[in-house]
């Protein structure tokens, strides 16, 4: 993967972002080279090559290598300055709407993971603590919501698969959303993303709208299963384990 186009522009959310406090900010836009802001760092470039058919997170940042991502405190909240970040994640200088709530997203996983252990409420030693982080992560992301029936159904597979098996991944996916049903799935390519391509025309076949496409992944993987732009709900988990668990 050769050096690409690149773009340096400023972000702001829109949405429901709840707002950072200053010793947030501060936690991540002074981290310098430190390991949070490293792994937001390396999650923001994957995301900001959704679509791209690279599966090498070694490869994307080598390509990428001069790529910056500052974080700005102002008045409603945070904003995020980008430095040669990849060009084909903004249309006539703005970024895509998907793209940007998905770095947004993984702005708030990140600085609730790392909140959640510096202020040692969760206890990471036993599996009851393990499963009450998670509840509160995914809680904190508003994918658990209440009031709500439950009718998300999660596609498990990975990222490489042959056409006929994507087909028939649609296929699934078109009559779980002809049945009014939404799509969990890991957010990557392939059986990650057919169910959801598959449910986003059943959805609009049956006039629903606000169809719900969960993916649910992790900093160890992003990069290799960049998040699809199908995914309207983005939750990145600290680690395989936690990714698992999220699922069930």
């Amino acid at each position: 993967m050769t050096q690409r186009q690149v773009i340096n522009a400023s972000v702001s959310p829109k949405g429901s972002l709840e707002t950072l406090s200053q010793r947030e900010v501060q936690q991540l836009s002074e981290a310098g080279s430190g390991s949070t802001y490293t792994l937001f760092r390396q999650c923001a470039l994957a995301i900001l090559n959704t679509g791209a058919h690279v599966d090498n997170a070694k490869t994307i940042l080598e390509a990428y290598k001069d790529f910056e991502i500052r974080i700005h405190q102002q008045d409603r909240g945070v904003r995020l300055e980008l430095l040669n970040a990849p060009a084909d994640a903004f249309v006539d200088g703005e970024m895509i709407a998907s793209t940007r709530e998905m770095l947004f997203s993984a702005l708030r996983d990140i600085v609730y993971t790392e909140n959640e252990l510096d202020s040692q409420r969760i206890d990471l030693s036993n599996s009851q603590g393990i499963s009450d982080y998670v509840f509160h992560l995914l809680r904190n992301a508003r994918t658990l919501r209440p009031g709500v029936e439950p009718k998300i159904v999660v596609c498990w597979g990975g990222h490489s698969i042959n056409t006929e098996e994507y087909k028939y991944t649609k296929k699934v996916g078109h009559e779980l959303g002809l049945r009014s049903l939404d799509i969990c799935t890991g957010c990557g390519p392939g059986v990650m993303k057919g169910p959801m391509k598959g449910a986003t025309i059943a959805h609009a076949k049956q006039r629903i709208h606000g169809g719900r496409y969960l993916g649910l992944t992790e900093p160890g993987i992003i990069a290799a299963e960049a998040p699809n732009p199908i995914v309207n709900e983005l939750v990145i988990l600290p680690d395989i384990e936690k990714r698992l668990e999220a699922f069930v």
